[in-house]
């Protein structure tokens, strides 16, 4: 069984039953994206962020092969490389930011993604865990002490990759705020099994252990041009 949607809007203070003021939207053929209002201007002025980067790395992307978008926020990523992927699966831990990844995902018709209300780790956070809100648009959120104001808290649930043996992934997008070497540390198996899938991941400062990490794990690891905190590890 398969449905597209549409939305139907009412102004917040009327009932339900008052038709007066009903707005629906439509879309047929589009790839939706719920994205955060506090954004606004620089969308509709510069369109995605990272949209170069998006378009870059269809490149690493098969229809023979699935994609894993960890820390997939309200879902660009997903979105945008579904139609190049097999099938993708998106994780995304915080609750409000989950929400829209699933109504971007739902709007845009795609009967090829799963999404995952969990936070990947290694096996030491594995359970409930604190995740620290530090912007109200969702980025930035982490599980780690950092120099930005902690606007509030939020109990995620932590899963190792590992644990959802996966078996066909051609492509990582990871940005987990300071949390990829440990959820690395849990994707051993996956990594092997799917025979080292190229993996792209953030980095705002430089952590030569993730960076060594990978390279025990049998990946050259190189910083992509024009994105001073992105990085791509490709099998050595």
């Amino acid at each position: 069984m398969s449905c597209d949607y549409f939305l139907l809007t009412k102004p917040k203070n009327s009932s339900c039953d008052d038709e007066t003021n009903n707005q629906v939207l439509a879309f047929s053929g589009v790839n939706a994206y719920i994205l955060p209002k506090n954004n606004l201007h620089y969308y509709a002025d510069n369109g995605l962020f990272e949209k170069y980067l998006m378009s870059w790395v269809k490149e690493f992307c098969s229809k023979d092969k699935s994609m894993l978008d960890i820390g997939a926020h309200s879902g660009t990523y997903t979105v945008s490389l579904a139609e190049h992927c097999n099938h993708v699966y998106a994780f995304e831990p915080q609750k409000h930011t989950y929400y829209s990844l699933c109504g971007s995902v739902a709007l845009s018709n795609m009967k090829n993604v799963t999404c995952y209300q969990y936070g990947l780790g290694s096996e030491d956070q594995v359970g409930k865990k604190t995740l620290n809100i530090v912007s109200n648009d969702g980025g930035g959120s982490t599980l780690h002490v950092n120099h930005l104001p902690v606007l509030r808290t939020e109990e995620i649930e932590i899963k190792t990759l590992d644990s959802f043996a996966f078996d066909n992934v051609g492509f990582i997008k990871m940005d987990v705020e300071e949390n990829e070497l440990q959820v690395l540390k849990s994707a051993q198996e996956t990594i092997v099994r799917c025979n080292h899938p190229v993996i792209l991941f953030e980095m705002n400062d430089y952590n030569k252990e993730l960076v060594d990490y990978l390279k025990i794990l049998g990946y050259g690891v190189d910083q992509v041009k024009n994105y001073g905190n992105m990085y791509l590890a490709t099998k050595a």
